[in-house]
């Protein structure tokens, strides 16, 4: 865990655009200020922004990332802001969302210069955290990256955010029901390292977005601060531990298998949220089929599992990632299909079954129910929204969990008998 976290300040709040030249002279900023910002996000808060701190007498210099189509934070969109970078820039601030701060943050581990964050919408969890998704190779990992200094929202900016992003953040943080049940299955099954305090500030921001899910639709500005501050406990969850682990479970490498699906056919058609949001109520669906089940049927399907060959694995990563296989194979290797490790791996599964069901009961909602919130606030709940059939479904289930090493629902689903337990999963 990271007990060295020092976001200086955490400002979300009416007009808080006009306080950064304060925030940036506490923290010894007086000089050059580097604005990254795409066509939407400086008509937004990023020209207002220029002219506050120019204002103030701070030189500013701006990089704008402007793109046909969605910006994605790729090799290019790094390589723009390293070149952008001068020496005499004192800090960058990241004006917009999720790719331009996922961007700039790593920029900023890697030029040592530190940045804060103006953001534009409250559109998903990562403006605390201290890790990075990119796309390079067409492929989306996760990069340890820095943490911001500062963190503002300005609730004027955050609730004219057009209303899909709104509702990403609402799915992106929707998702805490099922990557914190990953977690915990995880820490039972592979011993890794997990923490009841940290799983409990995550909850806490979960249990807060979902109170003010019925007056997200009108914009109400007190609902987008809540949400705004829902998701920015998240991020800080995930900096206090290190990684993303408590915030990122089945749902988003099922969200990351999607997009990588759509950046090979041509560009990201829809957003992280939107996706995650989905993906979640798949993944509560797999949590309620496995637990669905006793002890003693879980041994059978166990027994009755089929082992997946080398070379049949090999030749399933090959044909459903294409390109990206090679990315596949330098991640996960064989891991996952060492029996050995298996067997390891099922004992302690049977061991702790009855004790895993009792807290995935108390823990993971319906599908039912997220289908609820997801109305509530009029976001996507049906995977038809991503262009995907339900004959699609099982096949996107199978692969997605080689996107990472992590241990989810879908590894264990994979330890007792995959290819059953997502045919009781879909059929229901």
């Amino acid at each position: 865990m990271n007990d060295d976290m020092m976001i200086n300040e955490v400002k979300i709040c009416n007009n808080a655009l006009y306080d950064i030249p304060t925030i940036l002279n506490k923290i010894g900023i007086s000089s050059c200020v580097m604005l990254v910002c795409d066509k939407n996000t400086y008509k937004a808060a990023g020209s207002l922004l220029r002219d506050i701190l120019i204002d103030k007498n701070f030189d500013v210099l701006l990089c704008m990332l402007n793109r046909e189509g969605n910006l994605i934070p790729d090799e290019r969109a790094v390589g723009e802001v390293l070149t952008s970078l001068e020496n005499k820039v004192e800090i960058m601030i990241a004006v917009g969302s999720g790719t331009i701060n996922d961007v700039v943050k790593f920029v900023s581990s890697k030029a040592k210069i530190p940045y804060g964050i103006v953001a534009t919408a409250p559109s998903m969890d990562g403006y605390a955290s201290s890790v990075s998704p990119l796309i390079v190779n067409g492929f989306k990992r996760t990069y340890n990256a820095t943490y911001p200094v500062f963190i503002v929202g300005d609730t004027n900016i955050l609730k004219d955010a057009p209303y899909d992003m709104i509702t990403s953040g609402f799915g992106d943080i929707i998702g805490k029901f099922t990557s914190l049940s990953d977690w915990y299955i995880g820490s039972v099954i592979t011993e890794e390292e997990y923490s009841k305090e940290i799983a409990e500030d995550t909850r806490k921001s979960l249990n807060e977005c979902i109170e003010v899910s019925k007056n997200l639709k009108s914009k109400d500005e007190k609902a987008i601060k809540k949400l705004m501050g829902a998701l920015i406990l998240s991020g800080l969850s995930m900096l206090k531990f290190g990684n993303s682990r408590p915030a990122s479970g089945a749902e988003h490498h099922l969200s990351h298998f999607i997009e990588m699906k759509e950046l090979l056919s041509g560009g990201i058609e829809h957003s992280h949220g939107a996706k995650v949001g989905i993906m979640t109520r798949i993944s509560v669906s797999l949590f309620n089929a496995v637990f669905s089940l006793n002890e003693d049927e879980v041994k059978k399907l166990m027994e009755e599992r089929k082992h997946e060959t080398k070379e049949e694995f090999e030749f399933r990563i090959r044909k459903n990632f294409g390109p990206m296989a090679d990315e596949v194979f330098k991640d996960i290797d064989h891991y996952y299909i060492d029996e050995e490790l298996r067997r390891v791996r099922q004992k302690r599964i049977l061991k702790n079954w009855d004790t895993m069901k009792k807290w995935v009961s108390e823990n993971v909602p319906s599908s039912d129910y997220i289908d609820e919130l997801l109305n509530d606030v009029e976001a996507p709940s049906d995977i038809s929204y991503l262009g995907l059939q339900k004959s699609e479904l099982k096949n996107i289930l199978m692969n997605a969990k080689e996107m990472r090493k992590r241990y989810t629902i879908l590894r264990l689903a994979e330890d007792i008998n995959l290819d059953r337990i997502l045919d009781l999963a879909i059929k229901n």
